[in-house]
């Protein structure tokens, strides 16, 4: 694995805009979609989802991503792939909390099925959407963290290169 030579503020601002971006990239497309499958009716319901996205995808990212990241650094093991098992993980376990249903059968966030019974298709499909929201705030993290700790050991875009 490639070690990237970086000072510690270039640390800090790797881990900076890699919190960011996790953060942005779900809140965005959520707010898109709801945005654009509404055709502009519910804008004020976009914005709202995607500000709340935003807030959770910004706290799973300093509360797990980010020391992850670090972690991963120091012992020279950061790879793609353990930032999107842990990210769709952690959005796959956060929705089947949620959604799942309580004593009296109706799911802790909203009933899924308006007959009364609980639908398990939908509690299915909303965890998996969950976990591909947690994949990609996983992989921005991972893409954003590694791009700019790989730009520290790249030579600056205004460098002379010797022609010899």
């Amino acid at each position: 694995m490639t070690s990237f030579p970086a000072s510690p503020g270039r640390r800090a601002v790797a881990a900076i805009l890699a919190v960011f971006a996790a953060a942005l990239l779900p809140s965005l497309v959520i707010g898109g979609l709801i945005a654009g499958l509404s055709l502009g009716q519910e804008v004020a319901t976009a914005a709202l989802a995607a500000a709340l996205m935003f807030v959770l995808a910004f706290a799973h990212a300093v509360a797990v991503l980010l020391p992850m990241g670090l972690i991963l650094r120091s012992s020279g093991r950061l790879r793609w792939v353990w930032f999107a098992l842990v990210g769709a993980g952690l959005g796959a376990l956060a929705m089947a909390t949620c959604a799942w249903p309580d004593g009296s059968g109706d799911a802790l966030m909203s009933q899924l099925s308006p007959a009364g019974n609980f639908d398990w298709a939908s509690y299915a499909f909303s965890v998996l959407v969950a976990a591909g929201f947690g994949l990609m705030a996983g992989l921005a993290f991972h893409a954003v963290f590694r791009g700019v700790l790989a730009g520290a050991a790249a030579p600056s875009p205004g460098a002379q290169q010797r022609t010899d």
